[in-house]
């Protein structure tokens, strides 16, 4: 039975383990494993005819700057989409926010 290792640090967090090489070669195994699979699911998701956008791309059309995408990724307004180590946007999160931000611009000038 495998145990999840978080449920083991937050029931004991002041226990010492003893780790073989071998454990941590298939920790490490287990771990690239699951970030691949998240990775493809990801860009199997994106190939269904979603369009990224670069990092300037995105900017451009939201009129921010690149530190304010950055920004937004942490706070959860457009998040970034990881594909090869490449930062990107899909276009309908970029679309849907530039229509959230007309409505505002809207709103203000009444």
């Amino acid at each position: 039975m495998r145990t999840d290792l978080n449920t083991i640090i937050n029931e004991n967090p002041n226990l010492i383990l003893q780790v073989t090489a071998s454990d941590l070669r298939y920790f490490l195994d287990d771990l690239i494993f699951e970030i691949r699979s998240m990775t493809l699911a990801e860009a199997k998701e994106i190939k269904r005819g979603d369009s990224l956008l670069t990092i300037n791309e995105a900017a451009k059309i939201l009129s921010v700057s690149k530190m304010t995408l950055y920004r937004w990724d942490k706070a959860g307004v457009l998040k970034k989409v990881e594909i090869g180590g490449k930062r990107r946007y899909r276009k309908t999160d970029v679309e849907r926010l530039v229509g959230f931000r007309l409505e505002e611009d809207v709103d203000t000038d009444i």
